[in-house]
């Protein structure tokens, strides 16, 4: 199995805490949460924890493409997520 060095919020310095904290913003923009500053689960952003801009740009383009406007209602887009997750055989 694959091993990814990730850096979680409750260990992060300088620039990647800074996209931490920056991440936080968008999420309560859109009414997400990030899960929180306690050890948890690695999440698709912390997957990206050796380079904060890219982590912070892909969290903010994930939500965007999940909360912001569209002619898709933010359910429909959750249902076209879990299928396109559950075949590709993907937890997310």
């Amino acid at each position: 199995m694959p091993w990814i060095k990730v850096i979680q919020e409750p260990e992060a310095e300088g620039e990647l805490k800074e996209a931490y904290a920056k991440m936080h913003e968008v999420n309560a923009a859109y009414g997400e949460s990030l899960g929180g500053s306690q050890p948890h689960p690695v999440t698709p952003p912390e997957l990206a924890s050796l380079n904060p801009l890219s982590m912070l740009y892909g969290r903010q383009f994930m939500v965007h493409v999940m909360r912001g406007p569209s002619r898709v209602t933010p359910a429909q887009r959750e249902m076209i997520a879990t299928v396109t997750s559950l075949a590709a055989h993907c937890r997310y």
